[in-house]
């Protein structure tokens, strides 16, 4: 039986906090699969005690380990419930990887290509972003006003359901300057701006940028950033994902610490990540500690400074924690922070709000079930509510709460967080039109 010398050694780096793990089971309530599966083996301590008996060849991996293995969501929850420090999301991407390199794999032919395709045709090539992005464009503009018909299969109608309706038209921005008492003085920060995001929540980019200059800041965008690889990394192609942070630090490493400020939660995590990523490459070890530094997401930006307030906005909202935000970043308290620039905002809090939507990446179209399973639970949190909208800080996590409020044919609508304080600048006057 062939040992995994990477997971042995991911596993030996976490070995004094591996030891320190009294199975306590504070992790049990905060697992998403466990809570739905009831299974040990679907637990974070289930699955660290698989990969390790693997990795001391103590266990021939085989279908029942690879769909544990690949059950999980790495949302890391498990992380921020441990007293030990276990660096979870750490251990199952190498995990991942060893199951890429040994060709096992337990999804099917749907799911494989989807990965596939995702993975290594679309999400590395902006070019080919913006092409796929064309038709997905046009079939979010015909969606029903009753929604995709309930006879469609279900998959298909969840992959429907999840594209956003097109952007509301606003009047356009002409320029945007500085706020009267605008924090930024001028200072320079750097976006980042991704894949995804940059076409199909591009809107959301662009707000970003406004509200940044908006409060005093000068906005830099270089243009040969890409994918941030976070999708590659919960895939287990670690290789790919040091190939996307390589290219990144070439474009966006400039010798400052100038923050460079990410609007996706899941981008955010993985950039911050980079120099764990790139410890053992000795060209870009340094490079890739310093770059992970300066990353900042826009919502703990923010909220450190004393941002420019807008208008009030008449809407009843909640918000839903990324998990990637709260429990890989840990920024927690930040995005609430900020929403008090929007004044007499009808907050409600929302019942389990770090707890998983069941997004992960492309979970929800590899694991179906599964992640259905999660969704239902934050969808009853949702509707318990009674908010009219749902903000949140990352666009899987927006599409896929999205489909879940469509599907159980709630009137919610599902929004990003800096898309609600660009509404409310924009109603206070601060946007030249």
């Amino acid at each position: 039986m062939a040992v995994p010398e990477e997971l042995k050694r991911a596993i030996e780096l976490e070995e004094d906090t591996l030891l320190a793990c009294v199975h306590c089971g504070l992790c049990l309530p905060h697992c998403p699969t466990y809570s739905a599966a009831g299974d040990e083996n679907d637990s974070p301590r289930g699955r660290l005690w698989l990969m390790r008996a693997v990795a001391e060849g103590r266990l021939d991996p085989n279908d029942p380990y690879t769909e544990h293995i690949e059950g999980c969501i790495v949302c890391r929850a498990c992380e921020t419930a441990c007293p030990s420090g276990v660096r979870y999301g750490h251990v199952m991407g190498v995990a991942r990887e060893d199951l890429r390199d040994r060709g096992l794999d337990t999804l099917g032919p749907v799911a494989r290509f989807i990965r596939w395709a995702a993975l290594k045709f679309v999400l590395p090539h902006q070019l080919i972003v913006k092409l796929v992005n064309i038709p997905m464009s046009l079939v979010r503009r015909m969606r029903p006003a009753r929604g995709w018909p309930a006879t469609l299969p279900r998959f298909v109608r969840v992959g429907l359901e999840m594209l956003p309706p097109p952007p509301v038209k606003r009047q356009p921005v002409r320029q945007v300057s500085a706020a009267t008492g605008a924090p930024g003085q001028g200072r320079r920060v750097v976006q980042f701006r991704g894949c995804l995001m940059d076409e199909m929540f591009r809107d959301v980019n662009e707000a970003t940028t406004r509200i940044l200059k908006a409060n005093g800041f000068a906005v830099d965008m270089p243009k040969d950033q890409g994918c941030c690889g976070a999708l590659h990394d919960h895939a287990g192609d670690l290789d790919h994902t040091r190939r996307l942070a390589r290219n990144n630090i070439d474009a966006l490493e400039d010798g400052s610490d100038t923050p460079i400020i990410v609007n996706a939660a899941g981008c955010g995590a993985i950039l911050k990540e980079y120099g764990e990523l790139l410890a053992d490459d000795p060209d870009y070890a340094e490079r890739a500690e310093r770059f992970s530094a300066r990353v900042k997401d826009a919502t703990e930006f923010l909220a450190g400074e004393a941002i420019v307030s807008g208008a009030p906005i008449p809407y009843k909202v909640t918000f839903d924690a990324p998990c990637h935000l709260y429990h890989a970043q840990r920024v927690q308290k930040a995005p609430l922070e900020m929403l008090r620039a929007i004044p007499d905002l009808d907050f409600v809090p929302l019942r389990d709000a770090d707890r998983c939507c069941g997004s992960g990446g492309i979970y929800n179209l590899t694991q179906p079930d599964l992640s259905d399973e999660v969704l239902r639970a934050k969808i009853d949190a949702v509707a318990e509510s009674g908010a009219g909208l749902v903000l949140t800080a990352n666009p899987g996590c927006q599409m896929q709460i999205l489909a879940g409020v469509r599907m159980e044919g709630l009137e919610v609508e599902v929004r990003h967080i800096l898309d609600l304080l660009d509404e409310s600048y924009a109603a206070a006057g601060l946007y030249e039109k």
